[in-house]
């Protein structure tokens, strides 16, 4: 049955069940990722109430201090995914100018060390974001980056962000 007049039909057939493969994944991923979304979260201010208390604790553990006072920035969650739109993730970032490698290395240690103790676990991305060091609380998602520990020619920043939350804690009906 494999003969020339056959080929296109074998390809189509093929073709049809690798997308199908591919859908039944992309809709089995799909709907538990609605389902999560759709569920309360705490609400934009709470979240910036979370970051601006481990920012403060954070600091204080640290050698160092910024020199830029934070601001707020919030963007909206998943633009180009599935489910309810509308969740909203949270940041603040505090800089430190001219700080040589010898005291980034003491501050990312003293960074390190505090936020474990917190029960943030570091966040391995190989390859990725050379130079950062990533920890995330796996109780409530939020992350802490300090970004530039080990290269003087990038800025020194510390980055704490939220998870994505609904502004008012419950997901539009």
């Amino acid at each position: 049955m494999n003969t020339p007049e056959h080929a296109p039909l074998i390809r189509r057939v093929t073709a049809t069940t690798t997308m199908l493969v591919a859908v039944l994944a992309l809709n089995a991923c799909g709907v538990n990722t609605l389902q999560e979304r759709s569920k309360p979260t705490i609400t934009l201010d709470e979240a910036k109430k979370q970051i601006d208390s481990y920012l403060t604790t954070t600091l204080a553990h640290m050698p160092v201090q910024p020199t830029e006072m934070p601001a707020f920035s919030d963007l909206e969650c998943d633009l180009n995914d599935i489910g309810p739109h509308g969740r909203k993730e949270s940041a603040r970032t505090a800089s430190f100018e001219n700080l040589p490698l010898p005291g980034r290395a003491q501050a990312a240690d003293a960074f390190r060390t505090y936020l474990t103790g917190q029960g943030f676990q570091l966040v391995s991305e190989p390859g990725v974001h050379i130079g950062w060091v990533k920890m995330r609380n796996p109780k409530d998602d939020f992350v802490a980056i300090l970004d530039g520990a080990t290269d003087v020619s990038r800025s020194f920043q510390l980055n704490i962000s939220s998870p994505c939350v609904w502004p008012d804690g419950t997901p539009p009906k």
